[in-house]
């Protein structure tokens, strides 16, 4: 699953903010959300497996978010990290948001123990080096990220290396990209497995995602064909084409934002105020490209949320987005910058 989410950053569309983590900064929570054990938010406490707690930090005019997560049963940590913004735009299969992390992110089991240690770049791209424990401590995975710095000063990240794999019994079946590998990914039952050579899979690799098993074909990391089984006995067949796909408005994203800048009213009482910032409207893509559940997620007052959910609804069909060879439900958040000149 990590595939298709650091593919996912690549197209973000969310204006992007500077992070710095300093002590004299002014931190304010702005969200808390309950989420069951798979991550879909619930709106009641009691189920809850964890609550998650984003905080937006200002400091010297920059603003980046800091992230926790804690297990409800124990109020132990689960997650920290600092995102650039406060939610990703695209939430595949009922997630509330996928965050823009920079810096370093960690990751706790429930008995205390460390998950996982990950560096992103500015980019919100993995970098440098990844290491990933079992509950009893012992360690499973560790990832070299290479990154490389352009004429323009930006850090751009190279494909992973993968160092050393242990199995549960502690057994080493891969070393510096050779050898069998065991990949958890998004919930605690899904994984991935399979060879790699040079750190590139290659043959078959069977899997578990959201129920559902999965066997694929891969050749120097390229997917020849893939095919699933979903809880309900369907096989569905798919390919690199198939595999993945963000859900795309006609025309792309220039399009939007430009059909958006055209008709998007903005509200006299913000006129006469002078309102200027972002507007957030969240909305979801259904498996048809049809927009439902939309609703204001960031106002700013003066009718300017309500313009916004009247603008959305004037957009036109979308091109679904696509997950293992079929259309999925994703849920996209709209920036909508109003800036007032005078």
């Amino acid at each position: 699953m990590k595939y298709y989410l650091n593919q996912l950053s690549k197209f973000a569309c969310l204006i992007v903010l500077m992070f710095f983590c300093l002590q004299a900064a002014i931190a304010q929570d702005i969200d808390t959300t309950f989420h069951k054990k798979d991550g879909e938010e619930i709106t009641a406490k009691d189920p809850a497996y964890f609550k998650r707690i984003v905080r937006s930090v200002s400091d010297q005019n920059k603003k980046y978010y800091v992230v926790e997560e804690y297990y409800i049963n124990s109020n132990t940590i689960k997650l920290k990290g600092t995102s650039k913004d406060a939610g990703f735009p695209f939430r595949f299969q009922g997630q509330k948001s996928q965050f823009s992390f920079q810096g370093q992110k960690s990751q706790f089991y429930e008995n205390g123990a460390l998950k996982s240690l990950e560096n992103f770049s500015e980019k919100s791209e993995l970098i440098d080096s990844a290491h990933y424990w079992y509950p009893n401590g012992k360690p499973e995975l560790t990832v070299f990220y290479p990154s490389s710095v352009n004429k323009s000063g930006d850090r751009i990240a190279e494909d992973p290396i993968y160092v050393a794999y242990f199995d549960s019994l502690e057994n080493k079946t891969l070393a510096n990209g050779n050898g069998l590998i065991r990949l958890r990914e998004g919930g605690d039952d899904d994984f991935e497995e399979g060879r790699m050579v040079n750190n590139l899979r290659d043959g078959e690799w069977k899997g578990l995602a959201d129920n559902e098993t999965f066997v694929e074909m891969y050749n120097k990391g390229k997917l020849l064909k893939g095919s699933k089984i979903k809880e309900n006995g369907e096989l569905i067949n798919y390919d690199a084409k198939t595999y993945f796909a963000q859900p795309e408005y006609p025309g792309g994203i220039y399009k939007l934002m430009t059909f958006i800048a055209k008709n998007y009213d903005y509200p006299k009482e913000a006129l006469k105020n002078g309102v200027n910032g972002v507007v957030e409207i969240d909305f979801v893509v259904d498996r048809d490209g049809h927009l439902e559940d939309i609703k204001v997620k960031r106002d700013l007052g003066f009718n300017t949320g309500e313009a916004g959910i009247r603008v959305v609804k004037m957009l036109k069909k979308w091109k679904p987005g696509m997950l293992r060879g079929e259309p999925v439900r994703v849920g996209y958040t709209l920036p909508i910058r109003l800036n007032l000149v005078r």
